[in-house]
């Protein structure tokens, strides 16, 4: 009988999708600056704390999007 695997590292967050960008050097460097002051560990969660603050405070139905052109009802 196999012992039961003990993983380390850090807990799963979930399904994730990459976004990256560039940012001016003094910025990313003032960005690694902040977030270690704190608290975190990885500016890419920092900025994914900001990001969730921003999107709850943002009303996500107010945006206008564009609807899909009826393109199957012109060809005809």
């Amino acid at each position: 009988m196999m012992a039961p695997v003990n993983r380390s590292g850090r807990r799963s967050k979930g399904d994730r999708k990459f976004v990256g960008f560039r940012i001016a050097t003094p910025k990313a460097d003032a960005m690694d600056l902040v977030a270690k002051a704190e608290g975190y560990q990885y500016v890419s969660d920092w900025l994914s704390d900001l990001v969730d603050e921003r999107l709850a405070n943002t009303n996500l139905h107010a945006i206008v999007q564009q609807e899909e052109l009826p393109l199957g009802r012109l060809a005809s």
